[in-house]
């Protein structure tokens, strides 16, 4: 497989973001906002407590499998694509404000200027985490790629995937965990999402409780491309139901690319 990981030094570089399914799943409202408001963030203080997630070293993995892909673009874009949508997707994981204008490069500001709202929902994503609760990706298996579609000022292109998602309840959680299933269900569908709770024994002999929604499934991800770089931005699918939706693509091509990966598949089976 072809795999992309931060090293050491570069996740050092990039040290200490958001929920993508928060981020582009919630509405974000334009404002009157120029474009030149400054991220404004606060810092917050990791917490370790996620049995198997390090947060100095993510052990995410974005991977393009060799065996399985189905790809009408050249490898070589398509490991860069997954070494952005890495950074992209580790950045989501930490929640940390150093890494936040990191995370904000892999959305499709060239489209979107509201800094305003996309740092309201940083402020939320890291007020979830204080209080418990956190999203996280673990694994990515990239298994297509759909041919480039050009539009005025982008390109755009749709990947297929499978992917682990996570709902971590830290111990300090209050709530019932319960009441997340039913949206994860619905994004990832039923039969696809697990709930882990369980004891765990540290080295130390202290003991943690873990919980955690798990899902495992296939989805489907938007790639953006300015034309004047190649720096890919991400899209999950659903984003046009959000306010700011209608500036990210021609409806066409949202279309089109979904149209011919289900037909694909069609074929297949």
């Amino acid at each position: 497989m072809i795999s992309t990981k931060f090293s050491r030094g570069l996740c050092l570089g990039f040290a200490v973001v958001l929920s993508t399914v928060t981020l582009l799943s919630t509405g974000c409202k334009n404002s009157a906002d120029d474009g030149t408001s400054e991220i404004q963030t606060k810092i917050t203080e990791n917490n370790p407590s996620v049995p198997g997630f390090d947060w100095a070293n993510d052990p995410l993995q974005v991977v393009v499998n060799d065996q399985l892909i189905n790809s009408n673009m050249g490898l070589d874009t398509l490991g860069h694509i997954a070494d952005d949508l890495y950074i992209y997707m580790h950045t989501m994981n930490t929640i940390d404000s150093a890494d936040w204008p990191i995370h904000l490069s892999h959305f499709p500001m060239h489209r979107y200027s509201d800094t305003t709202e996309l740092n309201k929902q940083f402020a939320g994503s890291s007020h979830w985490k204080e209080k418990g609760f956190a999203n996280r990706v673990g694994n990515i298996d990239i298994q297509y790629a759909s041919e480039w579609i050009f539009e005025e000022d982008q390109m755009v292109a749709l990947i297929g995937h499978d992917i682990d998602f996570y709902q971590d309840f830290l111990p300090h959680f209050v709530g019932n965990p319960e009441g997340m299933k039913f949206m994860l269900e619905d994004k990832y569908g039923r039969g696809n999402c697990t709930y882990n709770s369980y004891t765990d024994i540290r080295e130390n002999g202290d003991s943690l409780l873990v919980r955690n929604w798990h899902a495992h499934a296939y989805s489907n991800t938007y790639v953006l491309c300015n034309l004047d770089s190649l720096h890919f931005t991400f899209l999950p699918v659903g984003f046009e139901k959000a306010a700011f939706g209608a500036q990210m693509m021609e409806s066409e091509t949202m279309l089109a690319l979904l149209r011919d990966h289900r037909e694909l598949f069609k074929e297949e089976n």
